[in-house]
């Protein structure tokens, strides 16, 4: 069981302090969206947790052990990171692609397996990408170039999965099979942290909720109680709406 904590973390670029004091817990089987508007500090947190940036002040740990005592390789096997959005000039065949998620196991000059080939093609199989597996990175629309980069994720097989905006390229079809697929990931016994603009993907996933703004903690819990119509009013303002359909609670955003 793997358990990601924050511990009384800020972290600033240059003069202005974007994080501010955030202690945070993640434990396994979890889903978290962290919801935060533009610029509140959503994707520097999401940095922080996946080591891509250090902090100024406080730690990041995995099991208590601080994780930048960890190598690049170790901590390649503990967390898979997913960016907002990739280049556009990648030149790699999508299946050449995916198999960087098979780095970490494999050693130096080794090529994939049969299996590990297996696990590839069974993977763009469930993302629904098996049908381009020969076409180059350059030639696939930035949502296209989202799934497989998210895929890629999946395939690397550690225990947590950060991802910042993970759906902010995909249409709404695509929306709900990457948020569908990440309720399964979940369920085996891996912890998702992912970053959104929209409450309601929150509410889809039915895990935890944190709310952002202003680079602090304004409120964090089970999504079904922290994102109310209340809690998002100081955020989003008073026009936030709120309604029930047959799936999920749904919060809008009024004229």
């Amino acid at each position: 069981m793997f358990k990601l904590s924050i511990n009384n973390v800020s972290f600033k670029y240059v003069k202005d302090c974007v994080i501010k004091d955030v202690s945070l817990e993640f434990k396994s089987n979890d889903i978290n969206v962290i919801i935060g508007l533009n610029g509140s500090g959503k994707t520097t947190l999401i940095k922080l947790m996946a080591g891509i940036i250090k902090p100024n002040m406080g730690k990041v740990t995995i099991n208590d052990e601080n994780l930048f005592d960890y190598s690049y390789h170790e901590r390649s096997k503990m967390i898979a990171y997913v960016t907002q959005g990739i280049g556009v000039g990648e030149d790699y065949l999508v299946e050449d692609f995916l198999s960087f998620g098979l780095m970490n196991t494999l050693k130096f000059f080794e090529s994939p397996s049969i299996e590990s080939k297996k696990r590839i093609y069974d993977a763009a199989k469930k993302f629904k990408i098996d049908n381009f597996l020969t076409r180059k990175m350059n030639e696939l629309s930035g949502g296209e170039r989202q799934i497989v980069s998210i895929c890629r994720a999946y395939i690397q097989d550690t225990k947590i999965l950060i991802l910042d905006e993970p759906t902010s390229a995909l249409d709404f079809k695509n929306q709900h099979l990457i948020l569908n697929i990440l309720k399964e990931v979940a369920s085996v016994g891996k912890t998702i942290i992912m970053s959104s603009h929209n409450p309601n993907h929150a509410l889809y996933l039915d895990g935890n909720a944190i709310l952002i703004d202003n680079g602090k903690i304004i409120n964090s819990g089970l999504s079904i109680d922290i994102i109310t119509k209340e809690n998002l009013s100081p955020i989003y303002g008073e026009k936030i709406k709120y309604s029930r359909d047959l799936k999920y609670n749904e919060i809008t955003i009024g004229k």
